[in-house]
């Protein structure tokens, strides 16, 4: 009988911790974005990609990827928004997450990321960048 209590609070334990976890995750979420304006995908382009003539539809698939795989609405993202740091906490939530990213943009964009590639990718512009350059030395 003593096992079933056991079994009952250490049940409610977990399940106190994960929501704790996750309403931490979402508060930091919304701590990093905030005072930021939302933007379109085309806005999200204009504002960062555009002077760079970088193709539309890769920066829209980047940003789509981030979202899919990060499963967060990154509306309010910007193109120096650093993954290894103030949206370290994304990684908190899935470990996996960055190795997930890196193989989901290598099926969009039909390219091979190297690992040495994927360390020395920090922003989401660094990653727009990455993927572009593929791309052009694949043409």
């Amino acid at each position: 009988m003593k096992y079933i209590f056991f079994i009952i609070g250490f049940s409610i334990l977990l399940s106190l911790f994960w929501f704790y976890e996750k309403w931490s995750a979402e508060k930091r979420f919304d701590n990093a974005f905030r005072g930021r304006k939302k933007l379109s995908a085309e806005a999200f382009y204009t504002e960062y990609f555009k002077n760079k003539n970088i193709p539309k539809q890769i920066v829209y698939g980047v940003k789509q990827v981030l979202e899919e795989q990060l499963n967060a609405d990154l509306s309010k993202l910007s193109a120096e928004d650093d993954l290894s740091k103030n949206l370290s906490f994304l990684w908190e939530l899935d470990s996996l997450a960055d190795v997930e990213i890196i193989v989901a943009l290598e099926e969009k964009f039909n390219i091979k990321i190297q690992d040495s590639e994927a360390e020395k990718t920090y922003t989401v512009r660094d990653i727009v960048h990455l993927v572009w350059m593929k791309l052009e030395k694949k043409a």
